[in-house]
Parts: C-alpha cells; structure tokens; sequence
C-alpha cells in the first residue's frame, strides 16, 4: 500500500510539474472519409513531455482528475492545439476528448470559445466528445453542458458508443452530432455476428437520425474495406494513422471501395 501512495505521490508531482513549466503537448490522430480516403478530421490526444520521453494520458489522467487538475490540463491542451492549427494552416475539423469531470467546470466552454476566437477558428470545426464508458451520474448537468456546447456553435459527440447502458439514453436526450462506435464492436465484427448485428443497427439507427458514425480501431485494410461497405462515414485507427504530433495537412490513404 505504501509503495502505492509513492507513486501516487511521484505521479502527482510529474502532473503539477507539466502544468507549471508548460509541458502539456498535443498529439493529433487522423480520422478519414471511410469512402474517399480523405483525412478531414483529427482527434487531439493529451502527453506530457518528461525529459526524453512522452508520457501517454492513460499514465496519469486517472490521477490528474483526482487532483482536480484535468480541466487545467485540457486548457493548455487546447490553447496549444488550436494555435497550431493556425500555425499549420490546417482547415479541418478537430475533436476533443473530455472527461465527465469537466461538467464541473462551468465556464470551461466560455473559455475555450474565446479561445477558438482569439486562433481565428471556427466553433463548427471543434466537436467535444463524452466518453460513455464513464458513466455520467448527473443526466441534468450534461444537458446543461451539451446545450452550453450547441450554443457556442461546436459540435458534440459520444464516444465509445454502445460500450454502457446508456447509448440510446443519449440520443434521445442530447443533440448528438457524431457516434463513434466502440472499437470493440469494429475489431470483432468479422468474426463474430453479434458484434456485427450491434454495428448495423447502430448505423441504421444513426442514419434515420441524421448522426454521423466514426468507426474506432480500424487495424487493417480489412476492416476498413468492412467499414466502408456498412455504409460508416469515418474511420479511425492504426491502420489510417498512428496518433502524431504534427497535424496531417493534406493527403489521402487507400481507399477502400
């Protein structure tokens, strides 16, 4: 237990560290078109520079959050995401991953529209995700923050769909832009016709909706080939592109059709 709180305790020093000397950095991965090829879309991914290394955010967001430092984090996160998306006179569309816990924060919206003001971008370009694997206890404060959200003129998506109870809870209940479907469904649809069965009736039901799917770990041509036929409109994995930190400007890969 000891040994525990010593690394608890290390860990929390390396985060307050990175806010403190400005050590927070942006990784990009790209989404494309899961028909032309095209990459229109990034997903921004949080690291912390140590030294040498970058530390990836499953090493310490768990511990961030108890710190009550995430959304300190995503702010330097963003400033820096979005200035260089200025700087690389990129155009397209940028996702944000949020936790939960960032519902807490009541002005973080205000504060990253007048970041996205101050970069000369477009609210439409950014799209906020929720995870849904983290269930959301408060429904009322996650409408108030998707309607902030709406208002600002971003976008709003759910990630890892169909991974809780709550997938259709969501739908119904927030104005959802984008689903990106649980990696797990996508990985194992091939081989197992439950997985599939989950996926096509999540792209029937978001196509009678008017919502947009991204398919998550796309892993080979295979899948992506299998992506594109269900008629999913983007696809996301390391078959299309590791995460990087440089924006990818232009280019397309294989298309799958």
């Amino acid at each position: 237990m000891a040994e525990v709180f010593r690394k608890a305790g290390e860990k929390g020093v390396m985060i307050q560290n990175a806010l403190d000397q400005d050590k927070i950095v942006p990784y990009f991965q790209p989404i494309c078109s899961a028909t032309s090829g095209e990459i229109v879309i990034h997903e921004l991914l949080m690291r912390i520079q140590l030294d040498d290394q970058i530390v990836v955010a499953n090493d310490f967001i768990e511990q961030a959050e108890s710190m009550g430092l995430a959304h300190k984090m995503d702010y330097q996160l963003i400033e820096k995401a979005f200035m260089q998306m200025s700087e690389q006179g990129y155009e397209g569309m940028l996702f944000v991953n949020l936790s939960p816990k960032v519902l807490i924060a009541g002005e973080f919206v205000a504060r990253v529209s007048h970041l996205a003001q101050q970069s000369g971008i477009v609210p439409s370009r950014i799209v906020f995700e929720i995870t849904e694997r983290e269930t959301v206890s408060n429904l009322s404060l996650l409408e108030k923050f998707v309607l902030d959200v709406k208002l600002q003129g971003f976008g709003f998506a759910i990630d890892d769909f169909g991974s809780g109870y709550s997938s259709f809870q969501y739908i119904k209940r927030f104005p959802v832009d984008y689903i990106k479907i649980e990696g797990e469904f996508i990985r194992n649809m091939l081989q197992d016709e439950v997985y599939l069965a989950f996926v096509k009736s999540i792209v029937t039901l978001a196509k009678e909706l008017k919502i947009k799917t991204i398919a998550e770990f796309v892993e080979d041509a295979e899948i992506l080939a299998a992506v594109s036929a269900l008629g999913i409109d983007y696809a996301q994995g390391y078959h299309i592109s590791r995460p990087s930190p440089m924006i990818h400007i232009v280019g397309t890969i294989t298309s799958p059709a």
